[in-house]
């Protein structure tokens, strides 16, 4: 099952990175969207968003918090790029619910771990209900709005 990765850089440099390093992963499709657009495409569901937090007009914090404002995409897990060391931005960043905070320069096997880790993991958890054993209500929203 193909596997959308949304890219939020308005320069859209990190998504030609983004598919040097999973170039060997047929299963991952990147799509680069500029912040001016997320809300058209938050209107699909995709697996991960990934912003990258140097290169956009709008900060990471208002990034993530249109992210989790929306309804359909408020558990959509998220991953900062950042060259921004200092602790209590981070701290806020995560405090909003964002998976994980990536200090650049990037080290590619981590970030390749990283998302591939977080992406098995959603898979597992939309494909069944931890109360029934059956399809969860999120895999179901999903496949409707496809």
């Amino acid at each position: 099952m193909l596997q959308e990765v949304y890219i939020i850089d308005d320069k859209a440099e990190l998504i030609n990175k983004m598919k040097e390093i999973f170039k060997e992963e047929k299963c991952y499709h990147f799509v680069s969207v500029k912040a001016k657009d997320m809300e058209i495409a938050l209107e699909n569901i995709p697996t991960l968003i990934i912003v990258e937090d140097d290169n956009n007009e709008m900060s990471a914090i208002e990034i993530c918090e249109k992210i989790r404002k929306n309804e359909d995409n408020n558990i959509t897990p998220v991953i900062v790029l950042s060259s921004n060391y200092d602790h209590d931005y981070r701290v806020k960043i995560l405090d909003m619910f964002i998976q994980q905070y990536i200090l650049k320069p990037i080290d590619e096997k981590y970030f390749y771990y990283t998302v591939k880790n977080i992406i098995d993991f959603v898979m597992i958890n939309r494909r069944i209900s931890p109360l029934t054993g059956l399809p969860g209500n999120v895999q179901i929203q999903t496949e409707i709005k496809k």
